[in-house]
């Protein structure tokens, strides 16, 4: 006797939905793939420190950009 698993795919608007009617909850860790909803494993510390270093880099390009567009006559 062999099993056969249905899956069904899921619409950004129904994941939309399923957030804001409270069937995924806010502090759950899941995202939305091809369709399928995947729970997602918790971040790591390296992970942590590289996201940290790239936001550091990007607040310092954007810094620049605003001092080398603010010139005088």
């Amino acid at each position: 006797m062999s099993l056969s698993l249905i899956t069904r795919k899921f619409t950004v608007e129904e994941y939309e939905k399923m957030a804001t009617e409270g069937i995924i909850k806010p502090d759950e860790k899941v995202e939305l793939i091809r369709g399928e909803i995947i729970k997602m494993s918790p971040m790591g510390t390296r992970h942590a420190a590289g996201i940290a270093r790239l936001i550091q880099l990007f607040i310092k390009s954007l810094d620049r950009s605003y001092s080398q567009g603010a010139k005088s006559d």
